[in-house]
């Protein structure tokens, strides 16, 4: 399967927290972090996913926000602390990589200003922050 999101990360189901219409489903990453993503039942059904399966989560890169004060409080579930290692700018937008662990990178596209605001560079330590709707599960 190849898709265009930049974020795609591979991990293993280690709990579903099924609920009415949807189910949490709770990915142990390489890095040791454990991701969550919000997909329906059926889909959970189609995918036929149980504990321990193998998968890959992506998202896209759009959807990462980078925080810079690790000690706030937010209601996305996923908040990954790390250190970037590269900014590439554009005229408009900035592509941020951060390593969250283990050689595991998340990259945001955020826009210039924002990096600016931030004060971004590399080295600086920094949270990504993708909320559970965003992320999808293949298998």
């Amino acid at each position: 399967m190849k898709i265009s999101a930049r974020n795609q990360l591979q991990g293993v189901v280690h709990f579903l927290d099924e609920g009415t219409i949807d189910t949490s489903v709770y990915v142990r990453l390489q890095s040791g972090y454990t991701l969550v993503s919000i997909i329906t039942n059926e889909a959970v059904a189609d995918l036929k996913l149980e504990m321990g399966d193998d998968v890959i989560v992506f998202f896209k890169s759009s959807s990462v926000l980078i925080m810079t004060d690790i000690s706030l409080g937010i209601s996305a579930r996923n908040k990954f602390q790390g250190n970037i290692k590269k900014i590439k700018h554009a005229e408009v937008t900035a592509q941020i990589v951060v390593d969250i662990g283990n050689n595991e990178k998340i990259v945001s596209t955020i826009t210039q200003d924002a990096v600016e605001l931030l004060e971004l560079q590399t080295d600086k330590n920094v949270s990504a922050i993708i909320k559970a709707t965003d992320v999808m599960i293949a298998k």
